[in-house]
C-alpha cells in the first residue's frame, strides 16, 4: 500500500539531487521562492507529513530501519521548525538561502541522490 510512497519519494530525492547538482543557481532561486514567509507553514506541514509517511511506510521496505530513521529526522525536524525562534529560522534561511556556497548545494544534492537510489533500491 506505501510502496508507492516510497518509490515517489525516491524519484522525488533523485530528481532534486540531479537538479541542486546540476542547475545550482536555478534550484537556490526556486527554494528563495518556495521559502517565502506565506509558505512556511505549509511546507512545515509537508514535512512532518512525509516523516509520518516515510514511518508508516518502512515495514514495506527491505531496510525498515533506515527508512524509520529517515521519517524521525523529517518528524522532528517538521515540529522543530515549527517551534524555534523565529530569528534562528531566519539565519538559517538567509545562510541556505545567500550563504553557502554552490559546492554546498552540490554536496547536498548529491546526498539527496544517494539516498534517493538507495531508497528506490530498497523496495
Amino acid at each position: 500500500m506505501f510502496k508507492w510512497f516510497l518509490y515517489a519519494i525516491s524519484f522525488t530525492w533523485i530528481a532534486m539531487g540531479s537538479g541542486f547538482i546540476l542547475y545550482t543557481q536555478k534550484c537556490r532561486t526556486a527554494l528563495s521562492k518556495m521559502l517565502d514567509p506565506k509558505y512556511e507553514k505549509f511546507i512545515f506541514g509537508l514535512i512532518i507529513a512525509i516523516g509520518v509517511l516515510l514511518m508508516f511506510s518502512a515495514p514495506h521496505s527491505r531496510n525498515f530501519g533506515v527508512v524509520i530513521f529517515l521519517g524521525i529526522i523529517a518528524t522532528v525536524k517538521g515540529v522543530l521548525l515549527i517551534f524555534i525562534p523565529r530569528n534562528l529560522y531566519g539565519d538559517m534561511k538567509k545562510w541556505y538561502l545567500q550563504t553557502a556556497s554552490d559546492q554546498t548545494y552540490r554536496f547536498f544534492g548529491i546526498v539527496m541522490l544517494i539516498i534517493g537510489v538507495a531508497v528506490a533500491t530498497w523496495v
